[in-house]
C-alpha cells in the first residue's frame, strides 16, 4: 500500500473539485467536503477558511459552491497537473 502524501496543491484541488460538483444543484456541505477530500474535519475547516478568503470559494447557509475565479484556479492546477 502506498503512503505517498498528497501536496497543498493536491489537496486545495481535491477540495475545489469536491466543492465544484455540487454547482449541479447538489449541496455541498463541510461533512462532504471531508469525506469528499479524505481530510479530517480541522484540516478541511482550515483549507476551506484559506479559499473563502481568497475569493476561490463562498458560503451560504452552510453550503460551499466554488466561485468563476474558484473554477478557473481548478483548470489552471488541472493544467499544471498533466505537465507532471
Amino acid at each position: 500500500m502506498s503512503t505517498k502524501r498528497r501536496t497543498k496543491i493536491e489537496i486545495i484541488r481535491d477540495i475545489l473539485e469536491v466543492v465544484s460538483n455540487g454547482n449541479g444543484g447538489e449541496k455541498i456541505n463541510k461533512t462532504k467536503v471531508v469525506y469528499g477530500a479524505n481530510l479530517n474535519f480541522e484540516r478541511a475547516s482550515r483549507i476551506l477558511n484559506w479559499l473563502i478568503e481568497k475569493g476561490l470559494v463562498k458560503v451560504d447557509s452552510d453550503t460551499y459552491k466554488i466561485t468563476e475565479r474558484g473554477e478557473e484556479i481548478l483548470r489552471e492546477i488541472g493544467k499544471l497537473v498533466a505537465l507532471f
